[in-house]
């Protein structure tokens, strides 16, 4: 792992600006349409009844904790708040309480993803999409990002599964269609039977138990009708996924005419050692 990237989330999240108290003198009072929405924002869906409560608290007891901004040639950009910013607006606040930080791009897309996982009530689908982008803009290890964020690493690697999932379950997530347990267990589904899996699903109410159910019967119809060749295939991606899991790096399966090759990735002197050290266990 790059030392800058993995370091610099950590020393964001070491000393978390968020939850650290305030100093009243680096706080202002902003007018909300200074301050422009962050393009960081893992959040896509804002619940109006949820906002409505929420607008109502600050209109009831102002807003506690403030905003966090960076200064944009343009005013500022919001880096943490968006809810409480909407809220605002909705009960139509002159001024807001925010807090001006000098972040670079890096460090404000920490902050909002990091905000957002810890304190906004984010959908499956968001919050794994912002775990996704940690991982892939700092170069984490599911474990290094489920130290940092406080989450158990099952949860993580859970979550980005859904990732995976064709359009159409993930739209029946987002509605409601599914639930979060059966789109867990959709997402265990041979991924070419997922779609049938899914209407099977919602065809009527059932239980995540009755799901577990239904994506048996479509991977063992899989596992009967697929040839040798493509069902090796198929099996490596599995155990490509549990290599991962168990060296923590990217792990590649490449199959030759009798046999093949595992290509275990590395990015420093340190991880090649911790994989040795795994390897003599």
């Amino acid at each position: 792992m790059p030392a800058g990237l993995g370091k610099g989330l950590g020393s964001l999240l070491a000393a978390n600006p968020l939850v650290e108290p305030m100093d009243s003198e680096r706080i202002v009072n902003l007018a909300p349409d200074l301050i422009q929405v962050n393009r960081q924002q893992p959040r896509h869906d804002f619940n109006q009844e949820s906002l409505q409560e929420l607008a109502d608290s600050i209109k009831e007891c102002g807003i506690l904790q403030p905003l966090i901004v960076a200064k944009t040639t343009a005013g500022y950009e919001l880096i943490a708040g968006e809810r409480r910013l909407r809220a605002a607006k909705l009960i139509g606040l002159k001024t807001v309480p925010a807090m001006v930080r000098s972040v670079d791009e890096q460090q404000k897309l920490a902050l909002a993803l990091v905000e957002n996982i810890q304190r906004e009530n984010l959908s499956p689908l968001e919050e794994a999409t912002a775990y996704r982008r940690l991982l892939d803009e700092f170069q984490l290890t599911q474990d290094e990002l489920a130290s940092r964020v406080g989450k158990p690493r099952s949860t993580i690697t859970n979550l980005l599964r859904l990732l995976n999932l064709p359009v159409s379950a993930q739209q029946a997530l987002r509605s409601g269609q599914i639930n979060l347990g059966q789109a867990k267990v959709l997402a265990g589904v041979d991924p070419a039977k997922q779609d049938q899996a899914l209407r099977e699903m919602t065809a009527k109410p059932i239980t995540v138990a009755d799901s577990v159910k239904v994506a048996r019967i479509f991977n063992s119809r899989t596992q009967s009708k697929t040839t040798p060749t493509a069902k090796d295939v198929y099996n490596d991606k599995g155990k490509e996924f549990l290599l991962r899991e168990f060296f923590q790096t990217k792990v590649k399966i490449t199959r030759q005419a009798r046999g093949g090759q595992i290509i275990i990735s590395f990015d420093s002197d340190d991880q090649l050692s911790a994989l040795m050290n795994k390897i003599r266990r």
